[in-house]
């Protein structure tokens, strides 16, 4: 719940480096040198016309200078996340798995197989790969092939099959009744729908296909679990004769055989680490996957918090949005190294300056804060939850009394933020923006991106404290809205704060540039989330930090909740589209305070009725006409709904059983990558 997504259309990313446009080796027809191996930039797109995947190449700069024993940390902990990553598939869907082993068992016998088909099932494949699973990373809405039929595949496993390939099959199943078994959930649009359900009146429980949750359970059976049960992070719930039986994610329990994975390589790990701090994160790790006590998760993220490392990493049950509930976590891992980190330990070192300067009331404000941990990294893989589709950013941990006593860490992914196409943005900016705002969105976006992500991480989601008479952590308080609420706050904390003078001060940038960035930032927030509209299949929005951005936009065009305030912005239609006009930044400015005020009030009073009313009136949405309008002029352009990342691979070099050095290579593409972390699953060999 409290990492920033990359935005839709690659518009608002960093310019520190653009990124370079090289075709995958399959593509290439030269002979392939060394240098021309790297896999860079733009690997391929994805969806008729390439609109619905941009896929990007990453490289980790300032690997080769790291330490031997860093280089072996991070070799280690690289392990640990890629063993678990499969997990998040299933998590997703009780078949995902499966269906991933399935299709990638095709592909891997598919040699002499007719063309189109092949194709077809390399497709679909890849949407499996970038979402864990066939439901739509970011609007939890099932995805149907683009161009594999139930016909295509049938005849295409079959054809596996006789050249050697070999399917899961339950007890006495046929290959044929497998395939007729899943044929409605891969190619039936109205068969569970919907991965993860908060509309206002369902049950949230029963409508959400997401595999946390027998499908025979509703709300009523887990609201009726002890207060211990409905709050546990690491856990998944069955129905066994007629009970609600809790399912502990642990070595002997559920996932068991992956958490033995991850923890031989976190073992391996833990001899190599930088600081005391880090070895202990690492031991309570280790000690939480081998018990399932979440009491050791705390004490890691404690440990983890305290670790001001040259490298850092993630691994565990973290983030909460695919849960309907906004309470259990769904696995991540992820490895990084510390780049240049100066103007954001600048922005820490103020935190208590802004805590004191929020608009909201001073019963909910922090009378200290430790400094907050904050760093821009590199980061050399990312798995899970947390990859392909990564986030820019994040802040943990997420326990509110954690954050109350330790304070947070902030980490930025540079490399990440900076891989973008030029093109596309030029293209973006062009198109959805008035001519009267373009120079501004060139000039000063970037600018406007970056403070935007590290206001949202370090003084948004550490700001703000629970009320005293309040007895439960705010997110098991408030429920299904506590993400989106989280997400819409960090960023509303932001867009508050661009005006204050101290950012001048620390250096973000100059007092006569100021009022450019504050423009730029509200215009591509704004605007930004018009433009994600071509992504909905339907008019509702799902996603947390989506809802987010809506609630603001529908908020601010709407007038607050009486509907009775001018917050200086509109939509208008200019030659047949649809447009942002920000009219008056100081009136949106404080439409924005509004708005803050409103939510960290329902935030600390655990307020769940007052969330649930303000995000399914603003936040929920859009307007199906500028929604069409959006779609015509994207597809138009053929520009990308969203981006997927491949990651470095990592060589270690041997002398004996020992690793004495490791190579970062990027020299995969999707696929590649993809069936590697298959492979790797449940493996412990070196190399």
């Amino acid at each position: 719940m409290n990492n920033v997504m990359i935005p839709v259309l690659c518009l608002s990313l960093l310019s520190m480096s653009a990124c370079r446009y090289e075709k995958t080796m399959e593509t290439q027809k030269t002979p392939v040198t060394q240098e021309a191996r790297r896999m860079v930039g733009e690997l391929e797109r994805l969806g008729k016309n390439g609109e619905d995947f941009l896929v990007l190449g990453v490289d980790a700069p300032g690997f080769d200078a790291l330490g031997q024993r860093q280089k072996v940390l991070i070799y280690y902990l690289y392990r640990a996340a890629v063993a678990g990553h499969v997990i998040a598939d299933d998590q997703n869907h009780r078949y995902a798995v499966e269906i991933r082993n399935m299709l990638e068992e095709i592909y891997r016998h598919s040699d002499g197989m007719d063309e189109k088909t092949k194709l077809a099932v390399h497709d679909y494949l890849k949407y499996i790969w970038i979402n864990h699973g066939r439901y739509d990373h970011d609007s939890h809405v099932k995805t149907l092939p683009n161009y594999l039929t139930r016909e295509m595949l049938e005849q295409a496993a079959e054809f596996a099959q006789a050249r050697g390939a070999k399917f899961e099959l339950r007890q006495e199943e046929t290959l044929a009744a497998k395939l007729e078994r899943l044929g409605p959930i891969i190619f039936d649009p109205n068969v569970e729908p919907i991965q993860t359900n908060q509309k206002e009146g369902d049950d949230i429980i029963a409508t959400s296909a997401v595999n946390l949750y027998d499908r025979r359970l509703t709300q009523r059976h887990i609201q009726s679990l002890p207060l211990e049960w409905q709050q546990r992070l690491n856990v998944r719930f069955a129905m066994e004769s007629g009970k609600v039986a809790p399912q502990v994610y642990k070595i002997g329990g559920l996932y068991g055989k992956d958490l033995e994975t991850v923890s031989f390589f976190l073992k391996k790990a833990l001899p190599y680490a930088e600081s005391e701090e880090q070895k202990l994160g690492i031991q309570a790790l280790l000690d939480h996957y081998a018990t399932g006590d979440e009491e050791k998760f705390r004490q890691y993220s404690i440990h983890w918090l305290r670790s001001d490392t040259v490298v850092d990493y993630l691994n565990g049950f973290i983030e909460t949005y695919m849960d309907p509930r906004s309470v259990i976590g769904q696995f991540a891992g992820n490895v990084s190294f510390v780049a240049d980190s100066t103007l954001i330990e600048r922005l820490a070192a103020n935190a208590l300056y802004f805590e004191k300067k929020m608009p909201w009331q001073d019963e909910f404000k922090l009378e200290k804060i430790a400094k907050p941990v904050a760093n821009v990294v590199n980061v050399v893989v990312e798995t899970g939850d947390s990859g392909p589709v990564s986030p820019a950013a994040y802040n943990l941990p997420n326990y509110a009394d954690l954050r109350r006593d330790y304070g947070s860490k902030n980490i930025i992914l540079l490399n990440i933020e900076e891989a973008r196409s030029e093109k596309i943005r030029e293209a973006t900016i062009n198109e959805f923006y008035l001519p009267d705002y373009r120079k501004v969105v060139h000039e000063f976006g970037d600018r406007a991106r970056q403070w935007e992500v590290y206001m949202h991480e370090v003084i948004g989601h550490g700001s703000g404290k629970p009320a005293a008479s309040l007895r439960v952590d705010p997110a098991v308080a408030i429920g299904r809205a506590y993400s989106s609420l989280e997400e819409c706050r960090a960023d509303l904390v932001a867009l508050y704060h661009v005006f204050d003078p101290k950012l001048v001060e620390i250096g973000a940038f100059t007092a006569a540039q100021q009022g450019d960035v504050a423009r730029a930032m509200y215009l591509t927030y704004l605007q930004g989330q018009i433009n994600r509209y071509r992504m909905y299949e339907d008019d509702f929005v799902r996603e947390a930090h989506q809802r987010g951005s809506q609630l603001i936009l529908g908020y601010l065009l709407e007038g607050g909740e009486k509907a009775n305030q001018d917050y200086g912005t509109r939509v208008i239609q200019q030659d047949g589209n649809y447009y942002l006009r920000l009219e008056d930044l100081e009136k949106a400015r404080h439409g924005v305070g509004d708005l803050l005020v409103r939510l960290q009030t329902i935030k600390s009073k655990g307020d769940s009725t007052a969330a649930g009313r303000v995000f399914d009136r603003f936040g929920t949405r859009v307007n199906p006409e500028w929604r069409n309008n959006i779609r015509a002029r994207a597809a138009r352009l053929k520009l990308p709904n969203k981006t997927a990342f491949v990651f470095p691979r990592l060589e270690p070099i041997l002398k004996g059983s020992e690793i004495v050095d490791v190579k970062l290579l990027v020299d995969e593409d999707l696929t590649a990558q993809q069936l590697r972390f298959s492979r790797l699953r449940f493996n412990t060999q070196i190399p």
